[in-house]
């Protein structure tokens, strides 16, 4: 009789079952414990899997893993507590909620079932509906814990979708931005700027002369917001150095940019004589403020 209980199905005994209906696995060394157990969950449509110890009930699990466990405390050879820790240390069954049930109403086991991962815990006698009760409960619980983590799950993937569509996105505006900024400037110095130096050589009026820097001025206006950025990235400026050659394009000292962006006097010598080796201005008497206004529209 005992061989025949050592490991097997019991089948559901209700008639309207679902075809998803959860899987239960019960585990006690006492076959008529077991087999009560067994005939109060298979009643209300649970599928129920039996195992008489513990190495059963691991051997059965890493087969197919249930949806969850009910383990009697006081077995040999291996107890319930022993059996949830290496339950709890298995991939397949470490999320799978526990119910341990014991004849001893110790509130150190009870504790003890709690802490090694448990989560629930039934003296025997136990009532129908208590267990019953109990088993939703868990069920119902882990059922939207996995429901959960599948809604996370896809939120990710989908985040992480989007942020590699994005970044495409940006990649190609960002080049498509560089490559119009580039002809933009190409455009203007092969056809407006001969034709602005050509204009200064000839004899121009006061008013002429005053119209001609007005639009050089505007020009610069325009190319300013995207030339920068062209020349920071051939010459090899830090974003710090841009900051400051804009500001010493502006005429701005040592010590007024030292205030506008925080950083010493020193660091401004420092980024000047960087910006001046950058530009290739090392050992050359040419003025700075000057040099950086011209070769936006080089």
């Amino acid at each position: 009789m005992l061989a025949k209980l050592e490991m097997h199905n019991h089948p559901s005994t209700t008639e309207h079952n679902s075809p998803d209906q959860s899987v239960i696995m019960v585990v006690d060394d006492n076959p008529d414990s077991l087999k009560l157990l067994s005939d109060i969950l298979s009643e209300q449509g649970f599928q129920v899997r039996q195992a008489l110890n513990g190495q059963l009930a691991l051997a059965a699990a890493k087969q197919q893993s249930p949806d969850l466990f009910i383990l009697d405390i006081r077995m040999p050879e291996m107890d319930g507590f022993e059996l949830c820790r290496q339950l709890k240390n298995e991939a397949t069954t470490c999320s799978v909620p526990v119910i341990f049930i014991s004849g001893l109403n110790d509130s150190a086991d009870k504790v003890k079932a709690f802490d090694i991962g448990g989560q629930d815990y039934i003296t025997k006698p136990f009532e129908d509906t208590e267990v019953l009760a109990r088993v939703k409960l868990h069920l119902e619980v882990s059922s939207m814990r996995k429901n959960l983590e599948n809604i996370v799950q896809q939120r990710t993937i989908n985040l992480e979708e989007s942020n590699t569509a994005l970044k495409v996105l940006l990649e190609h505006r960002s080049s498509e931005r560089e490559k119009f900024e580039e002809n933009a400037l190409s455009h203007i110095r092969s056809l407006v700027s001969p034709y602005l130096e050509r204009l200064k050589n000839t004899d121009l009026d006061s008013q002429q002369s005053s119209l001609l820097d007005i639009v050089e001025v505007n020009l610069l206006e325009i190319t300013s917001q995207f030339s920068g950025t062209l020349y920071s990235s051939s010459l090899g400026l830090t974003r710090r150095e841009m900051e400051v050659a804009a500001l010493i394009k502006t005429g701005k000292t040592n010590g007024e940019i030292s205030t506008l962006i925080s950083i010493s006097d020193h660091s401004v010598s420092f980024h000047r004589q960087n910006l001046r080796k950058k530009l290739g201005l090392l050992g050359r008497k040419v003025n700075l403020v000057a040099y950086l206004n011209e070769i936006s529209l080089r």
